[in-house]
C-alpha cells in the first residue's frame, strides 16, 4: 500500500491508499483500495444529503419572496433537480448498511455547518434577491461541486461505483445551476453598489463555510481548500 497520507481526516477514514483503476491488479487479490471505507462513505453521503435537502427547502421558501419573474422560473428547475439529488443520495444509503431509516437519514457534519445553512437562508425581504442568490450560487454550490469531485477521485472506483455515478450526474447539473446563478447575479448587479453587496455577501458566507470545515466538516491540513 502507498505511503501517501491524508492528515486531518477522521479516525474512521483510511489515511493511506494506492489509487487504481478497474483494470489494475493489486498484489494481494483480496484487497481493494480507496480513501473511504463503507462507514466513512455512508457518513459523507448523509452530509451531502443534508446540504441538498436544506438547499432545496431554502430555495423553495424564497420563490414567494423573489419579485423577479425570470428568477422564479429558473429556480423551479434548480429546486426540482436538487430534490432529485437528495432522493438519489437517500436511495444510496441502504446500500451502505445504514439501517431501516436510511431513506430519512441526513446529517450535518457539525453544528457550524448547520449554522452556515441557516445563515445562507436568512435573507427574507423581497429586496434581498442578491443576498439570497449569492450565498447559494457564488459559494455553496461551487463548494459542493468541489467536494463531490474530490470524493469521486479518491473513493474506491469499484466498491463505491454507485456513489460515483450519482455524484457525477449531480456535478453535471450543478455546473449548469452555477452558470445560471452567475448569469442572473450579473444581470441583477448593474451598479457598483450592487456589485459590492454581492461581494460582501459572498465573502461573509465563504468565511463561515471555511470556519465550518465545509460539508464534510474537515479542512485539509496545510491547504486553503475545503474537504
Amino acid at each position: 500500500m502507498s505511503d501517501r497520507m491524508y492528515p486531518g481526516m477522521r479516525a474512521e477514514e483510511r489515511t493511506g491508499f494506492a489509487p487504481y483503476s478497474a483494470f489494475d491488479i493489486p498484489a494481494d487479490l483480496r484487497e481493494l483500495h480507496g480513501r473511504y471505507d463503507v462507514e466513512a462513505t455512508a457518513l459523507r453521503v448523509r452530509n451531502f444529503r443534508y446540504a441538498e435537502e436544506w438547499m432545496m427547502m431554502m430555495l423553495g421558501g424564497w420563490v414567494a419572496t423573489i419579485p423577479e419573474i425570470p428568477v422564479k422560473t429558473g429556480l423551479g428547475k434548480v429546486i426540482w433537480q436538487t430534490a432529485q439529488a437528495a432522493d438519489e443520495l437517500g436511495k444510496r444509503l441502504p446500500e451502505l448498511r445504514c439501517g431501516r431509516k436510511a431513506l430519512e437519514a441526513s446529517e450535518a457534519a457539525n453544528s457550524a455547518f448547520a449554522d452556515l445553512i441557516q445563515a445562507i437562508a436568512e435573507p427574507e425581504s423581497p429586496d434581498l434577491t442578491i443576498e439570497k442568490l449569492s450565498g447559494v450560487f457564488d459559494v455553496l454550490i461551487p463548494h459542493l461541486v468541489e467536494i463531490y469531485e474530490l470524493h469521486n477521485r479518491e473513493t474506491d472506483p469499484i466498491c463505491d461505483a454507485p456513489t460515483i455515478d450519482i455524484l457525477a450526474d449531480m456535478i453535471r447539473r450543478k455546473r449548469e445551476h452555477i452558470q445560471w446563478g452567475q448569469d442572473v447575479l450579473d444581470a441583477l448587479c448593474e451598479t457598483d453598489a450592487l456589485k459590492q453587496r454581492r461581494r460582501e455577501r459572498a465573502d461573509h458566507i465563504a468565511s463561515l463555510l471555511k470556519a465550518s470545515g465545509g460539508v464534510t466538516g474537515v479542512l485539509e491540513t496545510g491547504q486553503e481548500t475545503l474537504n
